[in-house]
């Protein structure tokens, strides 16, 4: 069966983790050093391991480990991390990059070339899954050389536009020999407990600072608690034992909003939710019936389900990233009764039968799919299709072969990271104009030509309609008011507590 186009990579809550901590440190007014800020996570810690971890024991990695760039949340612009400066050449087949001096890993060892080189082997030869998504699809690091002490070299096998991104990643971060970060926290040997709380120490050779010169971080330590009941979550934020409660749903982030002592503070557009199509099921394999039911779906009424957490898709990826066309207003226009009349100008006999398979659990874009999945049904009532709804798990959508399916799509730091799951995959011949333009922007090193090429993908699947973006969801956490400097990002390492 093709499906066009083709599953998302990442389903459910893992998508939070592709943000990276913030590159640049303004100095608070005011900052307190000082305090251990307790985390109330929805999983269990269960590794240390940045290439194999899952999405909680990512988030615990990340306060460890870093990455030799960064993605500034704010503008999406690659900044320094444990990299200092970096050089493209070969037309963006070859990168150089300067280490930072004075970086030391948490055993006291330098950070060097050697120990990149040995960070990226292991994943390498161990096939880690972060490693086979960010770089070997297919194979893009040919071989990574130390030139000196302080530079090392990553020769690619074609050039890779996502690359530098790809970097970012928390799971592509610096991990020593004996398993020693670079970050602003510190593991001791002891410090996951039986009942699997994790307990960080402040790194106190830490190499960040804030704008005024001030030593990162300001906090003395982490606790990191499992509690995987949201309504138990928040309710240890409300009772002071936690300082900070993940991945909220729904109703709990909106009673979290009404209390005075919390701030929720979303990741915004952390997922795409969007309506695939089997392209092999007449009569959704001609385009002037999938723009019909493009303009049938009403995109704000399903955002109200939401209760402020998303926003309406006119495009798959979101205002803020430079694959995003601004020229693009909406995807469709929604007007059932145009939708009605193409679907009759089409020739189409109605009803028209058809099956929605829905995820039968909450995902990173469908809190409450079963009710996204009835909204949907229902508009496509208006114009003639009958669609009967399915509960499929998550991560079998792809095999469900339904006429539509609702996908999930983890928004990344690359536009690469949406396009190319759902348009990249879908053609192996690489034929089609859609997918080759995709691949071509995958191969362009330059952002600005890269740009460009989105644009254009997006304008042939507004045409094309193979797949109805439909909302961008956000991931909402909340912490006590007494947090300063909290954005909704799960790293700790510039922010303090008011006493």
């Amino acid at each position: 069966m093709r499906r066009a186009p083709a599953l998302a990579l990442a389903l459910l809550f893992g998508v939070a983790c592709q943000v990276p901590p913030p590159s640049a440190t303004p100095a608070p007014t005011g900052a307190q050093q000082g305090g251990i800020l307790r985390v109330a996570l929805p999983a269990e810690v269960t590794a240390f391991d940045p290439w194999n971890a899952d999405p909680a024991s990512l988030m615990a990695t990340r306060q460890i480990f870093e990455t030799l760039v960064e993605v500034d949340p704010a503008t999406s612009r690659i900044t320094p991390g444990l990299a200092s400066s970096w050089q493209m050449t070969n037309d963006g087949a070859s990168w150089t990059f300067t280490l930072r001096e004075g970086v030391l890993f948490h055993d006291g060892a330098p950070l060097d070339a050697s120990s990149v080189i040995a960070s990226f082997e292991r994943g390498r030869t161990a096939r880690a899954s972060s490693y086979l998504t960010l770089f070997d699809d297919p194979s893009a690091i040919k071989s990574v050389q130390a030139v000196d002490p302080r530079t090392v070299r990553f020769d690619l096998r074609a050039p890779f536009g996502p690359f530098l991104a790809h970097l970012a990643s928390p799971q592509a971060a610096i991990v020593h020999a004996n398993g020693a970060g670079t970050g602003p926290f510190t593991a001791a040997a002891s410090a996951l407990a039986p009942d699997g709380t994790l307990t960080l120490g402040r790194n106190d050779f830490y190499w960040r600072r804030d704008s005024s010169g001030k030593q990162l971080p300001y906090l003395d330590g982490l606790v990191l608690r499992p509690v995987r009941d949201a309504t138990s979550r928040l309710a240890e934020l409300r009772a002071g034992r936690a300082d900070v409660a993940l991945d909220l749903p729904i109703a709990q982030a909106s009673s979290a909003r009404s209390d005075p002592s919390l701030v929720v503070s979303p990741r915004k557009d952390a997922a795409l939710g969007s309506l695939g199509f089997d392209v092999t099921m007449a009569p959704f394999d001609r385009p002037e019936v999938r723009r019909a039911v493009a303009m049938a779906v009403n995109r704000s009424a399903l955002s109200a389900v939401y209760a402020g957490t998303s926003r309406p898709a006119n495009q798959v990826v979101p205002p803020g990233s430079f694959g995003y066309d601004d020229s693009v207003v909406e995807f469709a226009p929604l007007d059932v009764d145009a939708a009605r009349k193409a679907v009759a100008d089409a020739r189409v006999p109605t009803p028209i039968s058809a099956d929605l398979a829905y995820p039968n659990a909450p995902t990173a874009a469908y809190p409450d799919p079963q009710r996204i999945a009835q909204s949907i049904a229902a508009d496509l009532g208006k114009i003639g299709i009958v669609a009967r709804l399915r509960a499929v798990e998550p991560t079998a959508l792809r095999e469900a072969k339904a006429t539509f399916t609702l996908d999930t799509t983890a928004v990344g730091l690359d536009p690469d990271d949406v396009f190319w799951p759902l348009y990249g995959l879908d053609d192996p011949s690489g034929t089609s104009l859609l997918v080759g333009l995709v691949r071509k922007a995958r191969a362009e090193a330059d952002p600005t030509k890269r740009a460009e090429l989105y644009k254009q993908v997006s304008k042939i699947a507004r045409t094309d309609a193979l797949r109805v973006p439909l909302l961008f969801a956000d991931r909402p956490n909340a912490a006590s008011a007494r947090l300063v400097g909290y954005t909704g990002i799960e790293y700790f390492g510039t922010v303090w507590l008011r006493p």
